[in-house]
């Protein structure tokens, strides 16, 4: 479970990271921008069901 965690957060760091490389005005309107949104919305998701199934 601890390798897990780490997985998710390790993802979120990285889907962050491409969320602030591609927030610009025209990186939203591209067809990239918007996967790498839809991306960090998922994984933030998931972040946030892990932390409540631990109860944290």
């Amino acid at each position: 479970m601890n390798g897990f965690v780490k997985g998710i957060l390790l993802g979120a760091a990285a889907g962050a990271a491409a969320d602030m490389a591609l927030h610009t005005a025209s990186g939203k309107r591209t067809k990239a921008g918007k996967t790498m949104q839809s991306v960090t919305d998922a994984v933030d998701s998931a972040a946030a069901a892990v932390k409540h199934t631990m109860g944290r």
